[in-house]
């Protein structure tokens, strides 16, 4: 505050000390920042998502603001906590990088959300943002490795073969058709249990050979297969059937 003495007809005013000024400091705590997050554009896998923290008002010193990174899908984000520092300009930008694979997978996301922190407090609306991820690999074509011998079990004294070939379906329509057969003939029912590692579904119950005359039977079975990069199949036999074993094979889906 400062008091300054005007000119006057009866008196003259100092020309040194014509005025004073009084310092005032203020006795009030300043405005704890709200933070907040938004996100960059969507950014195909092997591209980095950007986020932006604005600190409002701005800090009068640098505030070190704790955010959390997480991802939805698998494209090689560094997740976890962090700490970014807003400047006296009130806001930095930071990126995350992703990784470009060859795996052919679901969209994703990368999300940032701001941790509660001592000196700053958090938005209601704008706590967290996500950056969309885009898969760029093609879908691959599945193809049947078509083994001499996918399951071995012994039929009467002899040791069959179950044969797994004639795939049909693309990677595009979610489900894969084989023809299982028996190169011999069982001396009794034998029954061909079907099970999927990882993902998809069967879409038929386990699959029965009876005992025919002929040297050869075959069935065709289709499997929803979804993300499965591999077919497991187990034939069990029925009971009363000379030589009963249980075994398991495995039919890999590549690329």
């Amino acid at each position: 505050m400062t008091a300054t003495v005007d000119a006057g007809s009866d008196y003259t005013v100092s020309s040194t000390q014509g005025a004073a000024t009084v310092a005032v400091s203020d006795n009030d705590d300043a405005p704890t920042p709200e933070v907040s997050v938004t996100g960059g554009s969507g950014v195909t896998e092997g591209g980095s998502a950007t986020f932006t923290v604005t600190a409002s008002p701005a800090p009068s010193s640098n505030l070190d603001v704790s955010v959390t990174v997480s991802q939805s899908g698998d494209y090689g984000a560094t997740t976890g906590q962090r700490t970014v520092t807003v400047s006296t300009s009130g806001i930095v930008s930071f990126a995350v990088g992703t990784a470009d694979d060859s795996a052919d997978e679901a969209d994703g996301s990368v999300t940032a959300t701001v941790d509660a922190g001592s000196d700053y407090t958090v938005s209601s609306t704008q706590g967290a943002a996500t950056v969309a991820v885009s898969d760029n690999d093609d879908a691959p074509t599945p193809v049947v490795e078509e083994p001499d011998e996918a399951v071995l079990a012994h039929c009467g004294d002899s040791r069959p073969t179950v044969l797994i070939n004639n795939p049909t379906a693309s990677r595009s329509d979610a489900t894969v058709e084989f023809e299982a057969s028996l190169d011999c003939k069982p001396s009794g029912s034998v029954t061909l249990l079907l099970s999927v590692l990882r993902n998809g579904e069967i879409s038929s119950d386990p699959v029965t050979y009876a005992a025919l005359d002929g040297e050869e039977t075959s069935i065709t079975v289709t499997v929803e297969i979804g993300d499965s990069q591999e077919l497991g199949l187990t034939l069990a036999w029925s009971s009363g059937v000379k030589n009963r074993t249980e075994t398991t094979g495995n039919v890999e889906f590549t690329d």
